[in-house]
């Protein structure tokens, strides 16, 4: 068996880190760049990091904490009524 790598990360000539990816179109591979910050993508930093504040002025009022906790409590709702022997 061959030893997978890690991806490596590359660095832009601004200073900034990145993962290239690849893929293919009609047969000619081309590349993806990924921005990363501590190792994980961009995207995925800013998930996790990011304060109800950073949603909200950027736009992703669907990912704060107040619409996700909402999200758990309808479904907890919804469970806890089918569970009724009524």
């Amino acid at each position: 068996m061959k030893n997978k790598r890690g991806k490596k990360i590359h660095r832009d000539k601004n200073g900034r880190e990145f993962i290239k990816e690849t893929y293919f179109v009609g047969g000619k591979m081309k590349f993806r760049i990924i921005y990363v910050i501590d190792g994980i993508p961009a995207d995925e930093f800013y998930k996790k990091n990011a304060t109800d504040l950073d949603f909200y002025l950027n736009g992703d009022c669907e990912l704060m904490s107040c619409n996700r906790d909402s999200d758990n409590q309808s479904n907890e709702q919804d469970s806890q009524e089918t569970d009724l022997p009524f």
